[in-house]
């Protein structure tokens, strides 16, 4: 909440022409409205969302989550914060060019307020909001994500228009870790990204930010995420994790479980950033080939009370997959590695076809396929080729048995 209020105090420093110096600061930022979370289910989860995958706000936190996003993507997002302040996002994502293209717009904005003059009169009402409008893409390379997004950054402040550039990079790469329960087939991530990196508003730079996190999956129904966030407002910044108040290190930790994927409950605990704790749940269900996730969070502020949030997400599958699906389409993957590992690719194919069958959203399934197609037409073009070397005699003889 200590964002929003610098937010707030932000529109009206700028309308008078000064500047905002945090106390003990040595840098300030403009365009404060950056630093505030968007997506329900990582607001549930503390916020801890750099190394998170499968979600369209994962390009909030690091541009290079929108590559693992399976199908099309439509999101939107409100919240309610202090002061009747309010924070809106609709976001879409859809696969292009290999990959997946996202298009989000944030607003935050107030109710407009009387504009007081020095002698305590009310001469007019102040018109307030800012916002970013960022277009996004990320790739899968097999061995890890990138991603990069590019945003249009705006401000009004009464009469006041200002705007900016920035733009985010990112990083993210999936990893087999041990775990004693059925887990997923990468279980743990870790991402990296910088953020904000652009031109000032007005005389002030933006929030840069740097992002690492890591997300682990015990199970299928349980993972745990851990992210630590510094400013980039000065270079100093870079060594410095407690001076000043817009330079602060901070550290975000949140967890969640899901039943049958119909049911998430969610926790989450952010340091040195007021120490507040959030809470989240969210609903799946489908209509179709439609699957709609219904999220939600809450965090207590011990000065302005609670704070809420909700989120609405529709995903377009060509195909609705069952928990029973699921079960059968990794039954069928696993047999198909163990006959690639055993070079009988035949098998491995059928398999891994079967596996589609169940679950066309298998992790990479169609690129398996084609892998192992295109070993086998090497073979047997290899074995063409030796077939063609090897003496003309040998080949009629081989000829003349067939016929016999």
């Amino acid at each position: 909440m200590l964002k929003v209020i610098k937010l707030i105090a932000s529109s009206m420093i700028i309308l008078s022409n000064t500047c905002l110096f945090a106390a003990g600061s040595v840098g300030t930022s403009s365009a404060e409205f950056l630093e505030l979370g968007v997506g329900s289910r990582a607001l549930g989860m503390g916020e801890a969302y750099t190394a998170e995958t499968n979600d369209i706000n994962t390009m909030y936190y690091n541009p290079a989550g929108l590559g693992t996003l399976k199908y099309p993507v439509l999101s939107l997002f409100h919240q309610e914060l202090i002061e009747d302040s309010r924070l809106e996002n609709i976001g879409i994502a859809f696969p292009m060019l290999g990959g997946n293209i996202g298009i989000i717009n944030t607003l935050f904005w107030v109710p407009s307020f009387d504009k007081i003059d020095a002698n305590g009169i009310k001469t007019g009402e102040v018109t307030y909001y800012t916002g970013n409008t960022t277009v996004g893409y990320g790739y899968d390379f097999e061995l890890f994500y990138l991603g990069l997004s590019a945003k249009y950054i705006y401000q009004r402040v009464n009469t006041l228009f200002l705007n900016s550039f920035a733009v985010d990079f990112g990083f993210l790469k999936g990893f087999n870790m041990y775990s004693p329960f059925d887990a997923p087939v990468k279980n743990f991530h870790i991402g990296i990204s910088i953020l904000n990196l652009g031109t000032k508003v007005k005389n002030d730079p933006l929030p840069r930010m740097l992002r690492l996190g890591m997300s682990y999956k015990l199970t299928k129904w349980f993972g745990f995420n851990l992210d630590a966030t510094e400013n980039l407002i000065n270079i100093s910044d870079i060594y410095d994790f407690t001076h000043g108040f817009n330079e602060s290190f901070r550290l975000n930790m949140g967890a969640e479980i899901t039943y049958l994927d119909i049911i998430s409950l969610r926790g989450g605990y952010q340091f040195n950033n007021g120490n507040t704790y959030t809470l989240g749940l969210g609903f799946n269900f489908v209509i179709k080939n439609v699957t709609f996730t219904i999220d939600s969070s809450f965090s207590e502020n011990k000065v302005f009370g609670p704070v809420y949030s909700f989120n609405v997400t529709f995903k377009l599958i060509p195909k609705v997959v069952t928990v029973d699906d699921i079960k059968d389409a990794d039954y069928h993957y696993n047999k198909g590695i163990k006959s690639y590992v055993a070079d009988d690719m035949e098998s491995a194919l059928k398999e891994f076809k079967t596996t589609r069958d169940y679950n066309p959203y298998h992790k990479k399934i169609d690129r398996k396929i084609k892998d192992i197609e295109e070993i086998m037409k090497l073979k047997k073009d290899n074995e063409w080729d030796e077939r063609k070397k090897e003496p003309e005699d040998k080949r009629k003889g081989d000829k003349k048995i067939d016929n016999d």
